[in-house]
């Protein structure tokens, strides 16, 4: 399968107005390529993740630019040995618990620098 077989399915997510399944779609074919390192369809993703970030918004557009960076670093920074989970888990891990705060409405986990819970909109002063 190549690189244009692989993100077919995402690609025309995005030709009519789905940002969210194309980005989903792009995610599950780009997994055998992290694992075997195949920069052709990395590269594509990358390309496509980025088409996807400009024409969405929010959350979807911010997740668009984190797997593009993903992708990018896979290939600026190929592993010699087996690739393994670490790696994905240092670019999507959770901010650390003396980096965050509950919020007193809700309880849930924010960045320490929000003025703005995110799930409830309760704001900080």
């Amino acid at each position: 399968m190549t690189d244009e077989d692989a993100l077919t399915p995402a690609r025309e997510a995005l030709a009519i107005g789905r940002p969210e399944q194309a980005l989903r779609l792009a995610w599950t074919a780009t997994m055998p390529a992290v694992l075997s390192q195949d920069t052709a369809v990395l590269t594509a993703a990358a390309v496509l993740a980025e088409e996807i970030a400009a024409k969405s918004s929010g959350a979807t557009s911010r997740e668009a630019r984190e797997n593009a960076a993903y992708w990018s670093a896979c290939i600026e920074t190929p592993r010699e040995d087996q690739p393994s989970a670490w790696t994905f888990k240092n670019w999507f891990r959770r901010a650390p618990r003396e980096q965050t705060k509950r919020c007193p409405d809700c309880a849930e986990q924010i960045l320490l620098e929000a003025r703005v819970c995110r799930f409830c909109g309760y704001r900080y002063e």
